[in-house]
């Protein structure tokens, strides 16, 4: 059996006092902390990776937007889920051309510009 989780009540009240006096500490952010949310015009050029895995009984698509020039720079988003994996291929497919800017898919990530030393 485990033991029951004891706290002192000193260091309980200075928990309290700390989590109180937060409000007083903190400042506002500022233009420049958001901006990596909006600075998204690298996403015109971007290549788009889709990948389809199997996730507590579903097949989930998700879309890799991984800019072609830098490919340290990406974002990962799930898009949706089937119980069908012919059905979640075929909706990948189509979510991945719909997403990229060059539907042929000539734009792509190669794996020698990541220069991964096996070391």
């Amino acid at each position: 059996m485990k033991p029951v989780f004891h706290l002192h009540p000193a260091l309980y009240a200075r928990m309290l006092d700390g989590l109180s006096n937060l409000m007083f500490t903190e400042t506002l952010g500022g233009r420049r902390d958001m901006g990596f949310y909006h600075d998204d015009l690298w996403l015109s050029d971007t290549a788009v990776i889709e990948n389809v895995s199997r996730r507590k009984g579903a097949w989930e698509v998700i879309l890799l937007f991984a800019h072609h020039k830098t490919p340290l720079k990406f974002i990962r988003r799930r898009i949706t889920s089937h119980s069908c994996p012919k059905r979640a291929h075929q909706m990948a497919f189509y979510m991945r051309r719909l997403a990229a800017k060059d539907q042929r898919g000539t734009l792509c990530v190669d794996i020698a510009d990541f220069d991964l030393s096996l070391n």
